[in-house]
């Protein structure tokens, strides 16, 4: 997948941001990665849909959305700048910039970030972590797929430019597999033509 974002996918990815900022306490970088990640990831598993369609690389603290990564590492914010700002009582949090707006959001996608709210409520960015790096997680099934989970776990490696593959979600069902194959291929489509 291409690296540039469409407007779309930024509006899309922006008020994702700022719909989960409101609803979830302490929203640090890596809480913001996370959430994106495993919003992603329940997308694909419950519809067999990307819910952005991003490609997320495998690294030590990762799944990592590189662009937000750099984004939200910088002083100033650029990506994601009418979405979201560094809160004045700590420059490591980040709250909502705008209002949501829900034009880019299915009534699915609005169920989903509900769930993802329930779910990382009363989380911290280290729970997350732990999660998305659980025995059966998909960051652990890339690492191994790659060859990387051990240079990852012992520290030797801090990223790497694998990327995650959701398509492991679909390990024993051949058929949601090809539907979600079938599926990114047409968002990159749909992508390149917005472009």
């Amino acid at each position: 997948m291409s690296s540039e974002f469409t407007n779309n996918q930024i509006e899309k990815l922006g008020n994702a941001i700022i719909y989960l900022s409101k609803r979830v306490g302490e929203f640090n970088k890596t809480k913001i990665l996370k959430l994106l990640f495993i919003l992603e990831e329940a997308s694909i598993k419950l519809f067999g849909n990307p819910f952005f369609g991003f490609d997320f690389q495998l690294w030590k603290y990762g799944p990592v959305l590189n662009d937000v990564y750099i984004d939200l590492t910088e002083e100033e914010i650029f990506l994601l700048k009418d979405y979201i700002k560094r809160a004045p009582y700590n420059k490591d949090e980040f709250i909502a910039n705008a209002e949501f707006n829900d034009d880019e959001f299915s009534d699915n996608d609005i169920y989903l970030m509900d769930k993802i709210v329930e779910f990382a409520r009363h989380k911290t960015a280290t729970d997350l972590v732990k999660h998305t790096h659980g025995e059966n997680s998909l960051w652990r099934k890339s690492a191994i797929k790659n060859g990387v989970l051990e240079i990852l776990e012992k520290q030797k490696k801090s990223s790497t430019n694998y990327l995650i593959d959701f398509s492991l979600l679909f390990e024993d069902d051949s058929f949601l597999k090809e539907k979600f194959e079938n599926s990114r291929d047409n968002q990159q489509f749909i992508n390149h033509l917005k472009r």
